[in-house]
């Protein structure tokens, strides 16, 4: 069903960096922004952040429909609203455990030098993930610049902002629609396997 392999090649980025426990937390973002980028497979993203949740809007190559998520960065969530046939008001909730989404990391990490990004310095934050090692760069207020991962065997770039603004954002881009029913994936869902360079 097309709606499960949408699912399933968000997902697969977003369980592309299962993190090893380490000494020190990756620091989250302090301040509301809204930055725009290339996600993976040469899709656009714009990240949005608020009191400690992520907003991402998605336009993905072949996918034919906009994706927009929100990420509670301390209870470990994603719940997606998108068009599901037969459904009217419905999000889907997954949980992200220690990982990364769509360029934004959670859990722990070790420092790994300097770089500048978008014309901007950033922190390098080494991750051992299930997949191989991903590196994060953070800006002094903590928005993530860049994320690269190991995907199939390959480093790839996640996402890399080419704008960004640090403007106050309105609380209630971040909420569940009212009303919304939730329907919950199951844990560990990773997908289904033949979404090309997703699985």
């Amino acid at each position: 069903m097309r709606i499960y392999r949408l699912l399933s090649a968000i997902m697969v980025l977003a369980a592309a960096f299962t993190l090893a426990a380490r000494a020190e937390p990756i620091p989250l973002p302090t301040v509301d922004f809204e930055a725009r980028g290339k996600f993976i497979g040469g899709g656009e993203l714009l990240m949005r952040h608020s009191g400690g949740k992520t907003r991402i809007e998605m336009d993905l190559p072949g996918v034919g429909i906009p994706i927009t998520g929100i990420v509670d960065l301390k209870r470990k969530k994603i719940i997606f609203t998108l068009p599901i046939p037969g459904q009217t008001n419905t999000v889907v909730e997954a949980d992200l455990g220690d990982d990364a989404a769509f360029g934004q990391v959670v859990g722990d990490g070790e420092r790994a030098g300097n770089a500048v990004v978008a014309g901007e310095p950033c922190t390098l934050w080494k991750i051992k993930s299930e997949h191989g090692n991903a590196v994060a760069c953070l800006a002094s207020d903590n928005i993530p610049l860049k994320t690269e991962a190991t995907i199939d065997g390959k480093t790839q770039v996640v996402f890399e902002v080419t704008a960004i603004k640090r403007v106050p954002q309105n609380p209630a881009d971040f909420e569940l629609p009212p009303g919304a029913k939730v329907i919950k994936l199951p844990k560990g869902f990773k997908g289904v396997p033949g979404v090309p360079g997703l699985n």
